[in-house]
């Protein structure tokens, strides 16, 4: 099972890199297992995949932003820019296994570079787009770090950004003025405005949640962003929102899935929980979702907190906690429940709880962890960026047209939107009964887990 898993991406020369609140810097790269490793026992832990390739302090202060450019080459990582709260900007080069290559001081006015991206992100990158925490976004040239334009940005500053695919559009999020911006950066100036909801009303004033994540599906047809608890997904062309859902607690991040399934959102959430949603064209009573991993069983889930999540290919993510865990997880079994409607363990309620039945022999996990290290003791991540090789499993290169923006009251046609080719089997919506019911199946599955690894210890024997 584990080494199914492991396929897709053996070839595919992931590599990761963390931040910490200490201004560490921390890189890992995916060592597939060899030829012999692959014939014998399929024990996850006897192949230490993820290998620490460096970890050097690089910021005085914690590290606000990771993004890694897209090379000339592409089967190899670009640079890697990180964002210090020393107000300093700083590159790397993976072939010398992280060694500074340069060092770009920011304006003195703008503050803290608290987000950026490198456009195009995933082909040969030319420019690089950092946000500010005075509402700042600047457009820097990659050849020289020279500045190319200044955006006036957001009032109170910059929560997250994202750029298009095509690394012509980016969207970015303000912190306190609950604006959903789209930049052309071929012209260096504003394309479109959008206003969120306010979280609440003090004084007859809006009060908004910052934009805390944005991230573009691979074709650049859809967007994600989350802001406080809430989770919105959007297609561009029609302005369509196909998700909007609130979450059990505040999420700091989320990333866009594909797969043969269709279109799935996953989030790394304050309370320890990982839930993963269907996108799709429907009303809010029939909501398709799942919750991954299970909320901590208290009022702070302190270390256990999700900090970032990043799709590396298909349903394969990468996380990292506030204990400084970083994990590379399969979430195909969660899709496949949510496309199943699949609410019980096998066997139904009134069966046999035996752990040894032929039945929970084909329980399917809701997440297979492909493996989890930890950064040293009491290291606190801040960010997380991944790099892999793209393949025929993802999707093709976005064309060169630039996207329409447009709202739904701009759009009235909806009978010609597009829409997911999804087959609807059954059912999760994100209430108690629900997630009782989903979390019960986890559970079991943890559980018959560690009977097989106790059973084939004593096999070993």
């Amino acid at each position: 099972m584990t080494t199914a898993i492991v396929a897709p991406i053996q070839d595919s020369g992931l590599v990761v890199a963390a931040g910490t609140y200490d201004g560490v810097l921390a890189g890992w790269e995916f060592q597939a297992p060899s030829k012999n490793q692959k014939d014998l026992d399929d024990d996850i832990q006897a192949k230490k995949q993820l290998s620490l390739t460096f970890a050097t302090a690089v910021h005085e202060g914690s590290i606000r932003s990771l993004t890694i450019a897209g090379s000339i080459k592409e089967n190899e990582p670009g640079q890697l820019l990180s964002c210090g709260y020393d107000e300093s900007l700083k590159t790397h080069d993976w072939h010398k296994r992280m060694t500074s290559s340069g060092e770009i001081r920011t304006p003195s006015d703008f503050g803290t570079p608290v987000c950026s991206a490198f456009a195009p992100p995933n082909s040969h990158s030319t420019h690089c787009l950092v946000g500010f925490s005075n509402g700042k976004l600047c457009i820097y040239k990659k050849r020289d770090w020279s500045v190319q334009h200044v955006l006036a940005g957001h009032e109170g500053g910059v929560g997250a950004l994202a750029v298009h695919p095509s690394g012509k559009l980016a969207l970015s999020g303000g912190v306190v003025d609950g604006k959903l911006k789209l930049w052309d950066l071929t012209k260096g100036r504003l394309a479109f405005v959008n206003k969120i909801d306010p979280a609440s009303t003090r004084g007859g004033k809006a009060k908004y949640d910052p934009v805390s994540s944005l991230v573009w599906s691979k074709d650049g047809e859809f967007y994600a962003m989350s802001h406080g608890p809430r989770i919105t997904v959007r297609e561009v062309a029609s302005g369509k929102t196909l998700l909007d859902a609130d979450m059990l607690s505040q999420v700091n991040q989320v990333t866009l899935m594909v797969g043969p399934e269709g279109l799935f959102v996953a989030a790394a959430c304050n309370d320890g929980s990982l839930p993963v949603l269907a996108v799709e064209d429907t009303d809010e009573e029939s909501r398709r979702a799942i919750m991954a991993i299970e909320p901590v069983d208290s009022h702070l889930a302190r270390e256990e907190r999700f900090k970032c999540i990043q799709c590396v290919r298909d349903y394969i993510v990468v996380t990292a906690n506030s204990a400084g865990v970083v994990s590379l997880m399969d979430l195909r079994g969660a899709v496949n429940m949510i496309m199943s409607g699949d609410e019980k363990p096998q066997g139904g309620e009134g069966d046999s709880d035996d752990e040894d039945s032929d039945n929970d022999e084909e329980l399917e996990l809701a997440v297979d962890m492909i493996e989890s290290v930890q950064l040293g003791t009491g290291a606190r991540i801040t960010c997380l960026s991944a790099w892999c090789k793209t393949t025929e499993c993802q999707l093709e290169t976005v064309s060169e047209e630039i996207p329409s923006f447009t709202t739904e009251q701009q759009k009235k046609t909806d009978s010609q939107e597009k829409k997911r080719k999804q087959e609807t089997i059954g059912d999760i919506s994100l209430d108690a009964v629900a997630l009782k019911k989903a979390r019960s199946l986890v559970e079991k599955a943890k559980k018959l887990k560690k009977k097989r690894e106790k059973n084939k210890k004593k096999l070993s024997n």
